[in-house]
């Protein structure tokens, strides 16, 4: 029987690696670009709708357009698809212990799967060298932190690697395994029955909770993100699925 999701354990997210309760998660306004003329207006009334601040990053591999008065969101779950293509490329575990693993990590967020793919690529030092540098492959830099659920990961940067992972070959196990969410995940994003990867949690520094996902439509990476300040995760899961719709239309899905 598959495990039910859970947050990111306490082990994961000790020392929280998104700067200190008072450091601002806001950018400015970025200029939105055709096709997304208007994304930015239609976002910031999600946003009074919802009660929520969002973050949305699109990359089509020329352009990037931002909107939203988010800029980043501390990874949480997200991070784990970069640890599991580190893990298939340096891990010395069975290739059916990594896959299984893998599954487990992605398809329900499993953190006991995630830990183990992490700790299979060495030291806390190790492991985030590689992932920081699959990453990389990207064109987007990354800090990867030891509690790698706490690393500081922008949307921008976490869009183009989205459109990355868009060029792959869809058949690879990682891929597959981003198509197969657990129903109760597959909110925002997995509205759409696109590859995507959800990442969550509450914040014990300011009551907030965290919610995001990242995939892709088309070719057109996709990265989104709602802080509820009241703690409330029915808002920030209202926010992401209107954002997610929104974004279905934009790009002809």
């Amino acid at each position: 029987m598959r495990k039910r999701a859970v947050v990111l354990a306490p082990l994961l997210l000790a020392g929280c690696g998104a700067g200190g309760p008072g450091e601002p998660l806001t950018t400015p306004v970025t200029t939105v670009r055709a096709p997304y003329d208007g994304l930015a207006i239609q976002v910031e009334k999600i946003e009074k709708d919802t009660h929520t601040e969002i973050g949305v990053a699109l990359y089509d591999g020329t352009t990037l357009t931002q909107a939203g008065s988010l800029d980043w969101l501390p990874a949480w779950s997200t991070i784990k698809i970069p640890i599991a293509f580190a893990a298939a490329e340096h891990c010395d575990y069975s290739e059916d212990t990594v896959t299984e693993l893998t599954e487990a990590s992605i398809e329900w967020s499993d953190n006991d799967s995630a830990r183990a793919l992490w700790d299979c690529m060495g030291s806390d030092e190790e492991a985030s060298k590689k992932v920081a540098a699959e990453i990389a492959k990207s064109g987007a830099s990354v800090k990867v932190n030891g509690a790698f659920g706490t690393t500081r990961w922008p949307f921008a940067g976490q869009a183009r690697y989205a459109h990355m992972l868009s060029a792959m070959n869809p058949d690879n196990p990682i891929i597959a395994d981003m198509r197969h969410i657990d129903d109760e995940q597959s909110y925002g994003l997995g509205q759409l029955g696109v590859p995507f990867k959800g990442g969550w949690s509450d914040n014990e520094a300011d009551g907030a909770w965290h919610n995001r996902q990242f995939g892709w439509i088309g070719r057109v990476g996709v990265a989104i993100g709602a802080r509820s300040a009241d703690g409330d995760y029915d808002a920030t899961v209202e926010a992401l699925d209107t954002v997610a719709r929104l974004l279905s239309a934009g790009t002809g899905s």
